[in-house]
């Protein structure tokens, strides 16, 4: 059984999504809290040196910013993990109220917030949990407010020939992760971002590698229009809660609940006591079990035996 670094970084981190780090519950490694600490230190230089290029003077990556900061866009991408899973995600922002799905194969998951009422969900493990947090960055979001370093060390030549290219990396302890963004060279908007990950002692200088799509952009307060050029407008019908009420409240949950909860949903969704064993999940750690532990976990799960079925 594989389970990748990337996503088991994810179980310790909020999806970021969309234009954000990982795609699913599986990988949703896409949020700020890749980064640790700001990059901006490592770019301080005395007289004698030339200052270090940073995403703050990208001005492709300077206009994705913008217009992610806007009141209303949405955006479509597809999300590609290393191992070839694919997720679609759809985020809307309008104002204060956002929405965001991943759907794959497995089934669906997001977030939604609508005034105070703000919630995380995951269709396939039937459950949700009330959601204190904002709405989360994306990763373009977040190198630009870490200002991280510009580098010219991943690009692919082929897709630099169509796009314009920016690059950025950030470098911690033990891995580095680098993000490589094309973007249309007449509507400056972001076509694809790939983020390659190199940890020590894990995955050597091949790293892992996902890729994202972007399919559609729409930006109703800005110049940008979709990426086929037409203008159009977000969707508002998504802002729709109702669906909640049809979902477990996990956070509810006491301990003997959640066992007898998270039992039934590993049958039904096919999380073998063999998995379970592997990563020494017994009984008492399914009764603490998180929501993230447990989204990440059948996702994890689920698209193992997905890749393991491809190759026989």
């Amino acid at each position: 059984m594989r389970i990748h670094c990337s996503a088991l970084l994810s179980a310790a981190m909020a999806a970021a999504i969309c234009l954000t780090g990982c795609g699913s519950a599986k990988a949703d490694d896409d949020s700020s809290t890749v980064f640790v600490q700001t990059a901006a230190d490592d770019n301080v230089t005395d007289d004698m040196t030339e200052p270090i290029p940073t995403s703050l003077d990208g001005e492709y990556i300077m206009k994705a910013y913008k217009l992610l900061k806007s009141e209303r866009y949405s955006v479509k991408i597809t999300y590609t993990d290393p191992d070839g899973f694919m997720t679609d995600i759809y985020r809307v922002v309008d104002g204060d109220n956002y929405y965001e799905q991943r759907t794959n194969s497995l089934g669906e998951s997001g977030s939604i917030c609508i005034g105070e009422n703000s919630y995380d969900y995951d269709k396939l493990c039937g459950i949700y949990r009330r959601r204190d947090e904002g709405r989360p960055e994306s990763l373009i979001e977040t190198v630009i407010d870490q200002a991280l370093p510009a580098t010219d060390i991943n690009k692919d030549p082929n897709e630099s020939a169509k796009y314009a290219v920016e690059e950025y990396t950030y470098t911690g302890d033990t891995y580095i992760t680098v993000m490589d963004f094309y973007f249309d060279k007449v509507t400056g908007l972001p076509v694809k971002y790939t983020t390659r990950y190199v940890v020590e002692e894990e995955n050597g200088d091949e790293g892992m590698t996902e890729i994202r799509t972007i399919n559609e952009i729409i930006a109703e307060d800005s110049d940008s229009t979709v990426t086929d050029g037409e203008t159009a407008e977000i969707d508002r019908s998504v802002f729709d809660t109702s669906f909640i009420d049809k979902l477990t409240d996990f956070d509810r949950l006491g301990s003997e609940q959640k066992l007898s909860y998270c039992r039934t949903l590993f049958a039904r969704v096919g999380v073998t006591q063999e998995q379970l064993d592997e990563l020494d999940i017994d009984d008492d750690r399914i009764k603490g079990i998180s929501y993230d532990e447990l989204t990440a976990l059948v996702y994890n799960c689920c698209t193992t035996d997905i890749s393991e079925d491809e190759t026989r």
